[in-house]
């Protein structure tokens, strides 16, 4: 009997140290460890560099691939934790900061930047900035900006890429900097000349020198060809999401494969000639991506934040970037905690996909200011000038302002619709997107639309994006945005509500950027700064 009383004793005392030991084991990991796609093989990339659909194996295979992010949490585990700064104008905040890091070719460099203060100074040109004065101290306050963000949102973040080294690029970074990371992948790089299928030529029809041959030549054992975006938060991942969207506004294998013509060959060399910018074929297979991101964030409602990273097509005119943006909106209306719609909208008023001599007259001729053009030739003297002054009127109003008026026919500015789209979004809970400026919560006292989220400029908000070397405003693009949205907000300009984790202080790091020895990205990165409670700000301008 008395055995038998000890022997359930001893079973529930073992059943209770299982059941703490399995709590235990849930609660450490509510949030994902780590997974990661199949990737696809160098041979496999082959096969589809050679046809689009080599068979329903692989397809299905590719399939599952563009809907399998790969998410870390291991830096969570390892007890990293949020910086979680404050200052006397906001209290405790969140940091957030996005950039395109182009084609991630100079990854070590914006690791270096991230990391190392001390590294970063030996970075900065003394010939453009020197040592003590005011732009060199503007350098070093928007670097150590960088340095204490707690969520970092990524373009064109390479995986196993030549261009690169093969490296993971945000992995790599998120190791440095002990953060949680996820990544969406967007495209993979399957151009016949970068998987040693094609010889190279010139567009004269000579093949090129053995130097650059050997720069093509890739290493099969270390070959992905992944493109894509990524989010690191030292904040724990929920759950991600990624898929590619619905609407396409350029297909990167059929519009990149076929031999360029004429006009394309011209547009080219004046790009490398006049700006510096060399444009050659990029076949790949994917597109676009809808990429959400939920992070657990203490003190927000439902402890949740929601990063939608954004990246939306360069190679097509503006309609096609509205079509993205609007199918994105449908999939985030129903999120009631807060959202940050971030990153690489793309937002210039032209079409950078191959061209022709066909599709440069087909576009004209559907263009009502072609006919204005053409009725004024005829109709006025001294028509050449009119016209000339009337483009140049248009692209000065239109410049880095998508805001700007759009007068049909005469002076369109074709993207205003997309940012209107934005601005009139009203989520289900009845609350919108941020688009308040306040001259003592924008970074350079500028007041107007979004100044508090993105840095305004002297002409409407500061440029993003340059090429190599741009002609006076012409090669300059805003194209990176930041948009919040704010659970008090029922209009998007109300002033009278809460600032609570409503965007401060956005700031383009320009001159950052600019004024190194290496330019990293032909992008800048972009700063907001979200106040987890009513910033002590507030309190003053009360008083």
């Amino acid at each position: 009997m008395l055995k038998t009383v000890m022997s359930k004793k001893a079973g529930l005392i073992l059943l209770g140290i299982i059941l703490v030991a399995a709590l235990f084991f849930v609660y450490s990991h509510r949030y994902p460890l780590y997974q990661k796609p199949d990737f696809l093989s160098f041979n496999e990339l082959k096969k589809f560099s050679k046809n689009p659909k080599p068979g329903i194996f692989l397809e299905q295979k590719l399939k599952k691939f563009w809907r399998t992010p790969i998410v870390s949490n291991q830096a969570y585990y390892r007890g990293a934790r949020p910086h979680r700064p404050s200052n006397e104008k906001l209290g405790p905040y969140l940091r957030v900061v996005s950039w395109n890091i182009e084609k991630s070719i100079h990854m070590d460099d914006a690791i270096t930047a991230f990391s190392s203060p001390e590294k970063f100074v030996s970075m900065i040109d003394t010939g453009k900035a020197e040592p003590g004065s005011g732009k060199y101290q503007k350098i070093l306050r928007q670097r150590d900006r960088l340095g204490n963000a707690d969520i970092i949102i990524l373009q064109e973040m390479d995986i196993g890429v030549k261009r690169s080294g093969y490296i993971n690029a945000a992995a790599e970074l998120a190791k440095v900097l002990k953060m949680n990371y996820v990544y969406g992948a967007e495209q993979l790089e399957i151009d016949p000349v970068y998987l040693g299928l094609e010889k190279i030529y010139y567009d004269d029809g000579t093949t090129i020198d053995q130097e650059e041959t050997d720069y093509y030549a890739v290493d099969p054992s270390k070959y992905k060809g992944v493109f894509g975006c990524a989010v690191l938060s030292r904040y724990p991942i929920r759950r991600a999401q990624v898929f590619q969207l619905k609407n396409q506004a350029y297909d990167w294998y059929a519009g990149e494969k076929p031999k360029i013509g004429f006009v394309e060959k011209t547009r080219r060399v004046g790009a490398k000639v006049l700006f510096h910018n060399q444009l050659t074929r990029e076949m790949k297979m994917g597109g676009r991506i809808y990429f959400r991101t939920d992070l657990a964030v203490p003190g927000l409602p439902e402890n949740t934040l929601t990063i939608i990273n954004i990246h939306l097509e360069i190679k097509c005119q503006p309609k096609g970037r509205e079509a993205q943006m609007a199918e994105i909106l449908t999939y985030i209306k129903k999120i009631r905690h807060p959202v940050i719609v971030i990153g690489d909208f793309n937002s210039a008023p032209e079409d950078l996909s191959p061209t022709s001599a066909w599709r440069v007259t087909e576009r004209a001729a559907k263009n009502p200011e072609t006919w204005v053009s053409v009725g004024t030739s005829v109709l006025l003297p001294y028509a050449l000038l009119i016209n000339a002054g009337r483009v140049t009127a248009k692209y000065t109003k239109n410049f880095n302002d998508p805001f700007a008026s759009d007068i049909k026919i005469v002076a369109r500015n074709p993207v205003r619709p997309m940012f209107k789209m934005i601005e009139d979004f009203t989520f289900a809970d009845k609350s919108t997107f941020d688009f308040r400026g306040n001259a003592e919560r924008s970074m350079n006292g500028k007041e107007g639309t979004l100044a508090n989220s993105n840095e305004r400029s002297h002409k409407a908000f500061k440029t993003s994006w340059r090429v190599k070397r741009p002609i006076s405003i012409i090669g300059r693009y805003r194209l990176d945005w930041a948009f919040v949205k704010s659970n008090y907000l029922k209009n998007p300009y109300d002033k009278n509500v809460p600032y609570r984790f409503a965007p401060h202080f956005g700031e383009t790091l320009e001159e950052m950027n600019m004024n190194l020895k290496k330019q990293i990205s032909d992008h800048h990165p972009n700063v907001i700064d979200l106040p987890f409670e009513e910033p002590l700000l507030s309190q003053k301008i009360a008083k």
